[in-house]
């Protein structure tokens, strides 16, 4: 297995106090299993849960964990050590915390050997979605008690493999474990492989160079561009590839801070909206990768995407942009303070990535067009651009950041509604509403997505509220970010995993993938 460099350093595995992104998850996922799996749609299955169901008030949510499971180490799964985990270890987690936090887990109380009543301060639909993360990775108490400092580099789970050696900076070695409690849809013993090994190649194209080669069987990447040219591999001679790529439920926009004028006036907003070609900002980026325009905050193969949103999201409308941003520049009472027929000003800030680069300056081409806007481009490090849009807790309001636009990403792969939460939370304590966008329709949006867990109705609410945000123009949709996991010929099973129901699914989602159910068919 050949990994992209995880965002957050990999130097130890406990759930609790050492962060696991999308890289280092290809890794944990086979060894520390979780209560609940979101599949690449979006849905979400139970693991070693065999059901999570909840009372009318969404508030007290019941856990049946599956029996006969055992950790490696021996020890049984049961009730008290999914409860134990929570309270003496993720509770008071590094990594952990936050995301009770946003679960809000107020208590967990035992009712037998292999049931649990998980309660939360609020009705939260999407609690069976939190634990499909680090809420629900499920860990051995003993041998997390009985040697710390080896369980960090070697965690003890109920996995289809075990870690057979790692130190930090080197490939992480697994082994298959022979009591995996899990099989096949076909009924045969899983996993199939006898070990893996995962190495870490930060550079894409010496990733994708690597696997045709024959130094690697599998890759993974979230680069649009490695996805375009695992896909020409794919479909071009010499050495023939398998790829399960996907658009992932995370896009790239321009964002705009609803706190600085002239874009605190939601004509200047929307005549913006009005005035950037979509198309023309995508083929910026990269001409020659295969990007998808973005509508939303999920792809076209969620769950949660809606036509009807995709349908309502402004295009391009240059004759609307004029009359938008004549009507303000006109306005004696402009946000702005510039006089009556003066340009709005706006200042973009980007990182010095070249694709964006490119972008912003096609951006500024399209904007400056219509005479009526005066763009000034700022290219700084991301970390100094994160900086200024988060903003600090010293600021007026708290959080506000120190920009006009700038670009971003929106959306992710968590449940619907802890998205929306943190989207158009109040500005003072919610410092990931970069945009600043509230507002008591969205909020009750926001509560109505909690409490309803019925499938349409809760979709239907997901919808409305991407339509109720996309009347505040907060942002320019640019593209939806992509995924791959790719292999040689040699590899079979790809993309593939079974449910203890014994159904499967397929695909992958953010380049993370299962391989309990892959195997090489080379001797």
């Amino acid at each position: 297995m050949l990994l992209a460099a995880d965002p957050t350093p990999i130097t130890g595995w406990t759930p609790w106090d050492h962060v696991c992104a999308w890289s280092c998850r290809n890794v944990l996922d086979h060894v520390l299993e979780t209560l609940t799996v979101v599949a690449p749609d979006g849905s979400v299955e139970p693991w070693l849960a065999e059901s999570v169901s909840a009372d009318p008030s969404l508030q007290r949510w019941t856990v049946r964990l599956r029996p006969g499971i055992t950790f490696t180490d021996g020890e049984p799964l049961d009730a008290l050590t999914v409860k134990t985990g929570i309270d003496d270890y993720l509770r008071s987690g590094r990594a952990s915390s936050s995301h009770l936090r946003e679960a809000r887990i107020t208590s967990v109380i035992l009712v037998d050997e292999l049931t649990l009543v998980i309660e939360v301060g609020e009705p939260n639909a999407g609690l069976p979605a939190a634990l499909a993360g680090p809420v629900g990775r499920v860990f051995s108490i003993v041998a997390a008690e009985a040697e710390p400092e080896t369980f960090a580099r070697a965690p003890v789970g109920t996995g289809p493999f075990v870690f057979r050696r790692w130190s930090v900076g080197e490939p992480a070695v697994l082994e298959a474990n022979p009591d995996y409690w899990r099989t096949a849809a076909d009924g045969s013993t899983l996993p199939w492989a006898d070990d893996i090994v995962f190495t870490e190649i930060p550079d894409e194209r010496q990733r994708l160079e690597a696997l045709l080669d024959g130094r690697g069987d599998i890759l993974t990447s979230r680069s649009a561009e490695l996805s375009t040219a695992v896909a020409a591999a794919t479909d071009g001679g010499g050495r023939r590839l398998t790829a399960v790529q996907r658009f992932d439920d995370n896009a790239g926009v321009v964002l705009f801070n609803l706190l600085r004028a002239p874009l605190d006036d939601i004509r200047v907003r929307r005549a913006l909206l009005a005035a950037a070609d979509q198309s023309r900002l995508v083929s910026a980026l990269g001409p020659d990768v295969d990007w998808l325009a973005a509508t939303q905050w999920w792809s076209p193969a969620s769950i949660w995407y809606s036509e009807e949103v995709a349908a309502a999201w402004p295009t391009h409308d240059a004759e609307r942009a004029h009359s938008l941003l004549r009507e303000y520049t006109e306005d004696p009472e402009r946000s702005d303070g510039r006089d009556p027929g003066e340009p709005v000003r706006v200042r973009v800030l980007c990182t010095d990535d070249l694709a964006l680069g490119r972008m912003t300056a096609e951006l500024e081409r399209q904007w400056e067009s219509t005479d009526l806007i005066d763009v000034d481009v700022e290219t700084l490090a991301r970390t100094g651009l994160i900086s200024r849009v988060m903003g600090s807790v010293v600021q007026s309001p708290s959080f506000a950041g120190d920009f006009g636009a700038t670009c971003w990403r929106v959306g992710g792969e968590s449940d619907p509604a802890v998205l929306a939460s943190a989207a158009v939370g109040p500005v003072r304590t919610t410092p990931l509403n970069a945009s600043n966008v509230t507002g008591e329709h969205l909020s009750a949006l926001v509560s109505l997505i909690k409490s309803t867990d019925a499938g349409d109705d809760r979709r239907d609410a997901v919808a409305q509220f991407m339509t109720e945000l996309a009347n505040e123009a907060p942002y320019v949709f640019l593209a939806y970010s992509s995924s791959v996991v790719a292999a040689t010929a040699d590899v079979a099973g790809l993309g593939r995993m079974s449910l203890p129901d014994g159904s499967l699914v397929e695909g992958q989602r953010l380049g993370v993938g299962r391989y309990d159910e892959v195997w090489l068919r080379r001797e």
